[in-house]
């Protein structure tokens, strides 16, 4: 039989031996946590910067298509304008009685006084 304090001293080198094992998973396991996390990080940087291009493609997109809609109106309304003045000066009595026309329809829309609905 082994005297107490060699016992003591063999529980003790053995329990070291442990802890050193221990600790030595602990941080191999905690570098391959890390490892994952940042690779994580790094696949959703790179997703999240892909969807902030493509947004700002399609804004750039939709403000290019505004900006065509906008200067065919502009130049709808330029013609419009032109062709109401130029049936304003051969045929004034003819937009006289259009606007007229007009004019009564747009009352003939409007409630009455003394209606309740």
């Amino acid at each position: 039989m082994k005297p107490f304090g060699e016992t003591a001293r063999d529980a003790q080198a053995k329990a070291n031996e442990l802890a050193e094992k221990t600790a030595e998973n602990a941080r191999a396991t905690a570098e391959a946590a890390k490892a994952r996390i940042q690779e994580g990080y790094g696949r959703a940087r790179a997703a999240t910067s892909d969807l902030a291009t493509k947004g700002r493609e399609q804004a750039d997109a939709a403000r290019e298509a505004a900006e065509q809609a906008y200067e065919k109106g502009k130049a709808r309304a330029k013609r419009a304008g032109g062709k109401l003045r130029t049936v304003a000066e051969e045929q004034p009595l003819a937009l006289l009685a259009g606007a007229a026309a007009v004019g009564a329809l747009l009352g003939s829309l409007l409630p009455k006084r003394g209606d309740s609905e």
